[in-house]
């Protein structure tokens, strides 16, 4: 008995393969794998995706020819991937995209899914095609994207390296720089030092020689006083660097600040053979509000420079001067300092404020000093909203000018941030507080030497009480020191300003400290007392500090 057939079968032979392939929402083609590549079957589909409106439309299109199809500029490489895709396995189906024209000119992208068969007709191709443009755009775009950030991290990643080798580079070259700064700072430590020692031990052996032992003291202080620069100098920059540096706005006089730089370098000026000269006639409004100690800093140091780098028989000018049109309060100085010194390169100035930068060092040049004096000025500056410029030539001197906006005063006799003048007259009696007995004996030495009759108190708390139980007029001035163990100085200068006796209370004190700072100057006014001077005691400049003060 004969199987009956199958209903499926059956269905699908009553509905036609034609028909089936015609309808298909996909283009279906067939075309000959020989060498004309000719076409035998493609559908509606195939019509629809190519714009055609019928089959003999399509067929004027592409020459009903599979690489009449495809977009020249693609044939070769679809092929190609097509003879590659049969070749390694021929029982899959090859896939391949490429572009097409369309017949109304527009470019489109096709998904081809063949399959290559040998029938007895010669072998074929059975080629199911999809528009794929809107899915390639997606995938161009993401591909775009991803290039771009690929690019973008590409770059950063130049960029962080381009960061690394200069900040190698910078680290090299503050490495190079501070190696040099050690070398040269350690070569201007133990000159001195080496000055100090040897001159010392010559004085001893030469104590009967009178004017051996004057000159061999003279040098021990010169030797005294670089040494004394270079750790005032080092101690700054470091401070700086750290940001502990503010600025102490107070009323001062600009042409007085300027004289007492020319009177501080006035000695060292004389015995270098080098005439220093001050000119503020041209401050029209001499009251200001700055910060009086740095303002004297960052002068100093250009003097300083100044004096260091002239030979003698030459002049060091300090020039102070006011542009014209002050509004609002403010005005403009220019505080200028010349000489006739050795000079500097062109190219050095560029660098002149750099931390550890020396155009030569103290071996080249002959001159002692770290070389953080114009640094220390630049930072000042900045902290003042200044600024610093420089015409230098080699051996023809340098001139040096700051630049400052300041607030008018119009005081008229507001006097310099000391607070008292109650007493005035002779400063015979002095009460030292000094902790410290090495530094109470050379105090009390150079002051009776002066001419002073000192009494020492070892702490704060002592000379409270030594105050409080002589007479009113026992002391003339209190020189006080500032760390102290029981009770410090700012404590002791408060004690003293609450004793009840006016004339015990309005002592005149001035800071006698290691403490040399201008917040440090700031906290000693702020206590009671009426001026600060650092260590060591130079007693001149003490001297000069107590007319001030007394009136």
């Amino acid at each position: 008995m004969a199987p009956e057939p199958d209903d499926s079968a059956s269905a699908l032979a009553a509905l036609g393969i034609e028909g089936v392939l015609s309808h298909m929402p996909g283009g279906f083609f067939v075309y000959r794998a020989d060498a004309d590549e000719g076409l035998i079957y493609a559908n509606e589909a195939c019509c629809r995706i190519f714009g055609c409106d019928d089959l003999s439309a399509f067929k004027r299109l592409t020459g009903f020819t599979f690489p009449g199809m495809v977009h020249p500029d693609d044939i070769v490489r679809v092929e190609d991937s097509i003879a590659r895709q049969i070749a390694a396995d021929q029982f899959d189906m090859d896939y391949v995209e490429y572009r097409i024209v369309r017949s109304d000119g527009a470019v489109r992208w096709i998904e081809d899914y063949g399959h290559y068969v040998e029938t007895k007709a010669g072998p074929l191709f059975y080629v199911f095609i999809n528009d794929g443009t809107e899915k390639h755009e997606r995938h161009r775009k993401k591909l775009a994207s991803v290039s771009a950030e690929l690019a973008e991290a590409h770059v950063r990643e130049a960029e962080h390296r381009s960061m690394l080798r200069g900040a190698l580079s910078q680290a090299e070259a503050a490495n190079v720089a501070k190696n040099a700064f050690l070398s040269n700072m350690s070569h201007d430590i133990r000159t001195p030092l080496n000055a100090v020692v040897g001159y010392a031990e010559l004085i001893r052996a030469h104590l009967d020689e009178a004017e051996r032992v004057r000159a061999y003291t003279d040098r021990v202080l010169d030797a005294s006083h670089q040494l004394l620069d270079v750790v005032n100098e080092t101690l700054e920059i470091s401070r700086m660097e750290a940001g502990h540096v503010q600025l102490v706005m107070a009323e001062c006089s600009l042409s007085s600040a300027v004289e007492q730089v020319r009177r501080d370098f006035a000695e060292t000026a004389e015995r270098r053979g080098i005439a220093l000269e001050a000119d503020v006639s041209g401050i029209v409004h001499d009251r200001v509000e700055a910060d009086v100690v740095r303002l004297t800093h960052l002068l100093s140091q250009l003097v300083d420079n100044a004096v260091k780098y002239s030979p003698p028989r030459t002049t060091v000018r300090i020039v102070a001067s006011e542009e014209p049109g002050s509004a609002g309060g403010f005005s403009t100085f220019r505080l200028t300092v010349a000489d006739e010194g050795i000079g500097m390169d062109a190219a050095f100035t560029d660098r002149m404020c750099l931390p550890f930068e020396r155009e030569n060092n103290t071996t080249a040049s002959g001159v002692q000093g770290t070389g953080l004096g114009l640094t220390i000025v630049r930072s000042i500056l900045d902290l003042m909203q200044g600024d610093l410029s420089a015409e230098s030539t080699p051996g023809a001197g340098s001139v040096f000018t700051v630049t400052l906006t300041l607030r008018v005063t119009h005081a008229e006799d507001a006097g310099e941030a000391f607070g008292r003048r109650e007493r005035t007259g002779e400063v015979r009696r002095i009460l030292l507080v000094e902790d410290n007995e090495l530094n109470s004996e050379i105090a009390c030495c150079l002051l009776e030497d002066a001419g002073y009759t000192v009494e020492v108190a070892e702490n704060g708390q002592v000379a409270v009480e030594r105050l409080g139980g002589a007479a009113p007029d026992a002391f003339d001035l209190v020189l006080m020191d500032i760390q102290m163990p029981v009770m410090d100085g700012y404590a002791a200068a408060r004690a003293i300003r609450a004793l009840p006796d006016p004339l015990r209370s309005t002592v005149p004190i001035i800071a006698v400290s290691a403490n040399a700072f201008s917040e440090d100057r700031k906290r000693s006014l702020e206590s009671g007392m009426d001026a600060h001077l650092a260590k060591p005691l130079d007693i001149h400049r003490l001297e000069r500090l107590i007319a001030t003060v007394i009136g």
